[in-house]
């Protein structure tokens, strides 16, 4: 494996600090824009603004001098017009079912939607809202009518993917925010914790960052020596956090409520224990001080439900207990993964609303008694003031604190062991879709019609994961690794990049895939390299090259789809290849190091083979002895096209009858019209 290491930026500089939803450099801040920082929580969201002359950050003040605005979205139908915060929970009292909340779980899954009032709202669409609500301060107004823009810091969970980042600066980016850089939500908590006057002059100390939120969790585990922070490693789960605590109880109320008639019908997603959520939400935080709640509601939905029942504490802890349990063993593994023993933790920094429950301190501090419990700050706050620290770092107003990040997931391809093992997987995958016998592709289409796509996308799952970045290596991160084609003239390989820590294609996060096209039809082992990029931000940038060649191409992906937004070829355009061995159009495949390959054999013609011999096996397609510019050109066209589509059929069936007419030219076979016929077919589906 290649490790290319990154030179470090010289401290105050602010070349390439933009940022765009594609991880490329968006607007550079003028000189003299405020160091903002945006905390963009599950259930509250936060901004700050670093000032030099202060102890802390001041975090702004919305309505009723609040700093905490609810990331909640209200739609009215009857106006036509959208509330955010703390307006839009107030138009909702009547009808809290038509609240957009809790969405930041879901960010990077285009395809979920949460409905207010009959409108549809996605993750990043609710984001946008929450980001022009905060916005409209009168400060971040002056900051806008003053410099044309507004730049900010805006934090995610340690362990968002790339889609969930890339829908984090959308988002931003919908709502006029230039974001300067995307930060780890607990790493931005350490740097706020350093500003504490009795710790700012230590010389060292290893932290543990626990950051427990509305709709995530995350811990990282961060050696601090003066002002520079390394993070060692980050554990977490998106699915993980004080949401949880309110589901667990809000199920228990149901059996509470009258009459038990109206308590069937009250199941989760429905109007009525929409209200049973905010019941127990509300309920968690009087836990904090007190030893029984009375939850009361005369009306849960318009059905007639109601509730009046007293809640002991006890009775919360214990259905709360399993998910803090769960937050302890992720703790311990990030220790773990860190290297370091919980003796060598000098300090626990609570981080997040929902360390606020009482259960919290205590389970931590009998798990972990040799460490000492920190919340002097204000658990709501710090990630937004640690986001604001970083933009003054990033815009040279804090010269002197360096911060070093790591990734959260291991990144990778996408490999086939051999050719054995792609013909073992197309067997499988062709019996799991009721295809028994040997067919060509054009006939599999045929036979799938619209499933061809999910065979496919079934295919490539079954694909093994080379590692390319380990989870926990430090931001930002590149590296290469080098593999090998697997069949003689091959034309073009897949590049399949995923995110995640599982063995499979399919266990993983898709970020995309590509078709690679070579520079000319290689023997098997040819060498291809692919690099891939973690940027500062955490998002992931892809190059592959052909060695020995000028050739190579950087993709660029919509993680949040799984689909290629589109790919540059850095090379010149590939020459005409007139004169060399034919190429038969099935071999756009795999590459392999170490026995294994970057991708399936989409393009498997010959179903079934190899050691199956009991399987009839169709004829292959005669190879010419020789290849023309046109051929080229219609196989780069046919890579192109959808699979199973009727553009590719057409044109597939079409180079394959090409093939064969050139094979019998080549045999002395008159059938130059034949010829001239399809070479007029390929000009008008080329326009050429």
């Amino acid at each position: 494996m290649t490790v290319v290491p990154f030179r470090p930026r010289s401290n105050g500089t602010r070349q390439g600090i933009g940022l765009s939803a594609h991880g490329q450099r968006g607007a550079q801040p003028p000189s003299g824009v405020k160091a903002i920082g945006i905390d963009l929580g599950t259930t509250n969201s936060v901004v700050s603004i670093f000032r030099e002359h202060l102890e802390q950050p001041d975090a702004l003040e919305y309505d009723n001098s609040a700093r905490l605005v609810p990331s909640v979205v209200h739609w009215s139908s009857e106006t036509g017009t959208e509330l955010v915060g703390r307006p839009a929970l107030n138009a909702a009292q009547e009808n809290i079912g038509e609240l957009v909340r809790s969405t930041k779980r879901l960010m990077g899954f285009a395809q979920q939607t949460f409905n207010s009032n009959g409108r549809d709202y996605t993750p990043e669409q609710a984001a946008a809202a929450v980001l022009r609500y905060l916005g409209k301060h009168e400060a971040l107004l002056s900051e806008t009518q003053t410099h044309g823009g507004l730049w900010a810091v805006v934090t995610v969970p340690a362990h968002f993917d790339d889609a969930a980042r890339m829908s984090t600066i959308s988002a931003a980016e919908s709502a006029g925010i230039n974001v300067l850089r995307i930060v780890n939500e607990p790493t931005a908590a350490a740097l706020a914790y350093s500003m504490l006057p009795d710790v700012r002059d230590l010389e060292k100390e290893t932290l543990v960052v626990y950051d427990l939120g509305g709709g995530t969790f995350d811990v990282s585990v961060v050696e601090r020596e003066g002002l520079v922070f390394n993070v060692l490693a980050s554990e977490g789960d998106v699915q993980l956090g004080g949401d949880d605590l309110d589901h667990a109880l809000a199920e228990h109320l149901v059996g509470f409520v009258s009459p038990k008639l109206a308590s069937k019908r009250i199941r989760p997603g429905s109007a009525g224990f929409k209200a049973l959520l905010f019941l127990a939400e509300d309920a968690k935080k009087k836990f904090q001080t007190e030893g029984s709640v009375n939850i009361k509601s005369e009306r849960l939905d318009d059905s007639g439900a109601s509730i009046d029942v007293t809640i002991q504490r006890d009775v919360f802890e214990s259905l709360s207990a399993p998910f803090i349990e769960k937050t302890l063993t992720l703790t311990e593994r990030a220790i773990h993964a860190a290297k370091k023993r919980p003796k060598n933790i000098s300090r626990i920094l609570l981080v997040g609303g929902s360390t606020r429950v009482a259960l919290v301190r205590k389970m931590l501090e009998q798990y972990f008694p040799s460490c000492m419990v920190d919340a002097r700050l204000e658990p709501d706050l710090a990630v937004s003031w640690g986001a604001s620290i970083q933009a003054a770092i990033i815009l040279g107003l804090e010269p002197s604190t360096i911060l070093v990040d790591v990734c959260s997931h291991s990144l990778g391809v996408g490999v086939a062991e051999d050719s054995r093992s792609i013909d073992d997987n197309f067997k499988k995958v062709s019996r799991k879709f009721g295809v028994l016998r040997p067919v060509s592709e054009e006939q599999l289409s045929i036979v799938l019609g619209e499933k061809i796509n999910d065979f496919h996308r079934e295919l490539r799952g079954l694909l093994r994961v080379a590692p390319i970045i380990h989870r926990n290596s430090a931001l930002p991160s590149k590296r290469s690794e080098f593999f090998n084609t697997l069949f003689d003239n091959q034309i073009a390989v897949q590049v399949i990049v995923v995110q995640g820590e599982g063995e499979t294609v399919g266990e993983n996060r898709l970020i995309g895939a590509f078709m690679f096209e070579l520079k000319q039809p290689c023997p098997s082992g040819s060498k291809c390299e692919i690099q891939l990029t973690y940027d500062q931000n955490g998002m992931v940038h892809v190059l592959a090259k052909q060695l020995e060649t000028d050739n190579q191409a950087e993709a660029i992906f919509d993680s949040r789809t799984g689909e290629v937004s589109g790919w540059v070829a850095l090379s010149e355009s590939l020459p005409d290849l007139a004169g060399t061995v034919s190429i038969n159009a099935s071999k756009i495949m795999s590459t392999s190091h170490d026995g294994r390959g970057v991708s399936e054999n989409e393009f498997q013609n010959e179903l079934f083979k190899g050691n199956d011999k009991t399987s009839e096996t169709p004829s292959p397609v005669p190879e010419s002895p020789q290849i023309n510019a046109m051929l080229i050109k219609a196989r780069r066209h046919l890579m192109r096209l959808a699979m199973g589509s009727q553009e590719h059929l057409a044109l597939g069936n079409l180079i394959s009858k090409y093939e064969a007419l050139l094979a019998r030219s080549a045999s002395g076979d008159d059938c130059d019209d034949e010829l001239d016929a399809i070479e007029h077919e390929f000009a008008g589906i080329l326009k050429i």
